[in-house]
């Protein structure tokens, strides 16, 4: 059977790529194909050491891909894939994957230097008999939805925003640390998650959140930065779940962003910093009640 595929890298799987995606799933219900989803293992431009922060890691961005309800391909982009020129590209789509429509976004590159066009897939689809299915941009607040758009968004603390066209809470997740355990002194103890390196992350200062433990969701505020007031000398994120302690080191946590409460602020001592933090606990109770 033929396939309707729907190309590209879905950094995000933002509300663009959705649409590409079901596109192609209508595409294949009309022309009686099948749907699929062709990709990267990794982004196309770690090749080159030039990969932007991400905003899903690898495996996130497979797993959700793989639940949009269609067939997934993915390739390792390798020096070889590089150096492909556009239309051997399509020729190894056609052959190997038996495309028999190619859908994408409006600004969809691919080969060699990035040299092909959604312009040449077209042609390329009256030379080799496949249809094509370009999808227009989808707008958010007059403007195109992008991954760049989100990362900027995310830069600039604007989470609630990059949330909107993503489609659901921006959200990085980790493995829970131990660090130095001063929230815990302040009696507001805070989970502090790695591996987070290759992310996106939202600019520093402090955020409403909700933390994901165990599949049950928490209420909670979360720091990121270098906690001036204590002299911190290295970026963190951390969460404190409101109305809850327990040792949970090891775990794995999920942080969804919300909204932004503040910026970074150096305290002249760690009295005002608790009593701030308790303040922030409370903006951040408002804030996720009127996300709900």
């Amino acid at each position: 059977m033929k396939r309707a595929i729907a190309l590209g890298t879905f950094d995000g799987l933002h509300i663009g790529h959705r649409a590409i995606i079901n596109a192609a799933i209508d595409k294949a219900a009309e022309l009686d194909m099948e749907p699929m989803i062709y990709t990267f293992t990794a982004h196309p431009m770690a090749l080159f050491g030039k990969q932007p922060p991400l905003l899903m890691t690898q495996s996130e961005r497979m797993a959700a891909l793989g639940g949009m309800g269609c067939a997934l391909s993915a390739d390792e982009f390798s020096a070889e894939y590089a150096a492909t020129e556009p239309e051997q590209f399509i020729k190894m789509l056609i052959e190997r994957l038996d495309m028999g429509c190619a859908v994408a976004g409006f600004n969809y590159t691919f080969g060699r230097r990035g040299d092909g066009s959604v312009e040449l897939i077209k042609k390329l689809g009256e030379k080799y008999g496949f249809a094509v299915e370009i999808v227009p941009p989808v707008m958010y607040k007059g403007e195109a939805v992008s991954s760049t758009r989100i990362r900027a968004c995310l830069e600039a603390g604007r989470v609630k925003g990059a949330g909107e066209m993503l489609g659901a809470p921006y959200s990085i997740t980790g493995p829970i640390i131990r660090n130095r355990g001063i929230g815990r002194t302040l009696d507001y103890p805070t989970a502090n998650i790695a591996g987070w390196e290759d992310r996106a992350v939202p600019m520093a200062g402090v955020y409403a959140t909700r933390a994901v433990l165990g599949g049950e969701k928490y209420p909670a505020v979360t720091n990121i930065g270098r906690n001036p007031t204590v002299n911190g000398e290295h970026t963190t994120i951390e969460t404190h779940m409101l109305g809850f302690d327990a040792d949970i080191y090891g775990q794995t946590l999920k942080v969804e962003f919300i909204e932004r409460i503040r910026g970074e602020i150096r305290f002249p001592d760690v009295h005002t910093l608790a009593t701030q933090m308790k303040a922030d606990g409370e903006k951040a109770r408002e804030e996720l009640s009127e996300a709900a």
